[in-house]
């Protein structure tokens, strides 16, 4: 099966630590993110806060440890001979710090693409994904309007409604199981 993965939020545990570094740019001492569009949570303009990240990008995507299981749950999924393509909202310019941090923290990986903030669908349908593992529900949600079925991990932000076709899962380890269960049948 061709599955792909997100990484902020699913195998790169980005939300914690760029809550923090936020947390100490704004003045800040927000504890848990409601909204997956940060700017919202910390009231300020959308412009603002990407200017923070583009300003700190090395420092901000190479900070997070990887999501507990997501290279154990990876790795896995590539000895039963599943092909792991990783699509990140990521600008392409970002491709060396993110290759890095796959690398430090020996996360297998062939093909990473980057969105740079569109829509991750036409990357899905582009390559032909069988399967998704998400964070973002919006994401989520337009990729399996396409048939495609997403696992969502469950965090703070994403804790609405679910669409037909996507399965929320609370770990690596279940994610693994239904991607199994997905392939089998």
């Amino acid at each position: 099966m061709r599955i792909g993965v997100d990484i902020d939020g699913v195998v790169s545990d980005s939300y914690p630590a760029w809550l923090q570094e936020l947390n100490r740019h704004y003045g800040k001492n927000i504890t848990v993110l409601e909204d997956y569009e940060m700017h919202l949570v910390f009231d300020v303009p959308w412009d603002d806060m990407n200017d923070f990240f583009v300003e700190n990008v090395d420092h901000l995507l190479s900070m997070p440890k990887p999501v507990p299981g997501a290279r154990e749950g990876i790795e896995s999924l590539r000895r039963e001979g599943h092909e792991v393509i990783f699509v990140t909202a990521r600008r392409p310019e970002e491709e060396k710090v993110t290759l890095k941090w796959l690398e430090k923290y020996e996360i297998p990986h062939e093909t990473v693409l980057f969105s740079g903030f569109k829509s991750k669908v036409d990357l899905v349908k582009q390559w032909q994904l069988e399967a998704f593992v998400e964070d973002h529900l919006a994401n989520a949600r337009g990729i399996s309007a396409l048939g495609v079925p997403v696992l969502l991990l469950t965090t703070s932000y994403n804790r609405g409604k679910l669409p037909a076709g996507v399965t929320r899962c609370a770990t690596w380890t279940e994610m693994v199981t239904v991607l199994r269960q997905l392939a089998s049948g």
